[in-house]
Order: structure tokens, then C-alpha cells, then sequence
């Protein structure tokens, strides 16, 4: 196996810092970090065509784990074209300034991780509740869940129907009574049901 010499260098270098960053994982434990929030995370040196280098990353760990766990979940951003339907793309955010680029790019929730806190960084900031909702949509197709959570939406879809068919019916029995009311001069007093009862009786008599 023939392996570049610039491969192997790479390599080491990359241990070099993983045995850093490794001794400073127990400290880096108690860093609060929240759901939502942009991080510089330290990939390092992937295999194949796993995410590389030092690049923003999206926390989607629930805040509960975040504070309990030495490590997190993140997604990266890329600056890749894909248009698969796992990626989701960022709006970009700037300094105060208003000019200079604080984060723009795509996350892609096909490379999802659980990383050790001392990978991540220094932060940049909170995403938008409308860009979580998108990148919470391409995890949920990159693991598989959308169908399940699609079969839930048309339940509630269904639900919601109903309650409001039913609505529409129970209105239209209101005008109904009102209408009975009005033409029969019923005082509110009294029981509508007992004259429709006794109305129904005289009608079947005279039948």
C-alpha cells in the first residue's frame, strides 16, 4: 500500500491536536451549550468522504443532554451545491456592521455527529427559529423519520377536519333551535326539546 507522504504528515499533525484536545475534555464537559446555536467545531481528518477541517456547526442536541453530556450533536455547514433533500440551506447572517459575512452556507444533516465538547469552539451565533425549522425538516429526512412524522400530520389534518365539521353541524343546529324559537314564539324559558316532543306527538295524532 502505497500511502502520500503528505497523507501521513496530515495525520499526525491531526493527532497532535486530537491529544490535546482529548486533555482538555474533561474541562470542556461543563461548557453550556444550546440547541440552535452556531459553533466553530474542529472535524479534523475524516475517512473517505466524512466532514473534514475546522467549519461552523449547527448544536441540534436537546438542551437537556447538552447540559448533562460531555458531548453534543451537531451538523455541519458546508459550502457545497447539493440540492439533495437532507441539506438545508442558511440565511446568511452578518456582523453589526451590516457588510461583513458572519455565516452563510447549507447544512447537511447526512453528516450528522456526536462530538466530544472540546471540538467545539468559539461561537457565532443563534440561528433563526425558520432555518432550525428547515434543517429540523432535512434531519428528519436524512434519518428516515419524515413519513412518520407526514402520517401524524394528516392524523392531526384529519382531526382538525372533523372538530371543525362537527362545529359547523352544532352551529347549524343553534340557528335551527333559534329559528323554531322565533317562529313558534318560544320564550327562552322554555325547553325546546319538550315542545319539539309534544309537537312531534300532535303530528304523528294527526296522522
Amino acid at each position: 500500500m502505497n500511502i502520500p507522504i503528505n497523507k501521513v504528515q496530515q495525520f499526525l499533525d491531526w493527532l497532535k491536536i486530537k491529544l490535546y484536545l482529548d486533555s482538555n475534555a474533561q474541562n470542556a464537559a461543563r461548557r453550556m451549550v444550546k440547541r440552535g446555536q452556531v459553533y466553530r467545531c474542529n472535524f479534523g481528518i475524516g475517512i473517505g468522504s466524512e466532514i473534514q477541517k475546522e467549519r461552523p456547526a449547527i448544536i441540534i442536541q436537546n438542551d437537556i443532554g447538552n447540559m448533562k453530556s460531555g458531548n453534543t450533536i451537531v451538523i455541519p455547514i458546508t459550502h457545497d451545491a447539493s440540492t439533495l433533500p437532507c441539506v438545508a440551506s442558511i440565511t446568511a447572517q452578518y456582523e453589526s456592521d451590516g457588510t461583513t459575512l458572519k455565516l452563510d452556507g447549507q447544512a447537511n444533516a447526512s453528516n450528522i455527529m456526536c462530538v466530544s465538547k472540546a471540538r467545539i469552539g468559539t461561537y457565532i451565533c443563534d440561528l433563526s427559529p425558520s432555518d432550525m425549522k428547515s434543517v429540523d425538516e432535512a434531519l428528519a429526512k436524512a434519518l428516515g423519520l419524515i413519513g412518520y412524522y407526514s402520517s401524524l400530520s394528516k392524523k392531526l389534518d384529519d382531526k382538525l377536519n372533523y372538530i371543525n365539521k362537527i362545529k359547523q353541524e352544532r352551529n347549524a343546529a343553534q340557528d335551527s333551535l333559534s329559528e323554531i324559537r322565533n317562529l313558534f314564539q318560544l320564550s327562552e324559558d322554555e325547553d325546546i326539546i319538550s315542545f319539539l316532543a309534544h309537537l312531534k306527538k300532535n303530528i304523528d295524532t294527526l296522522q
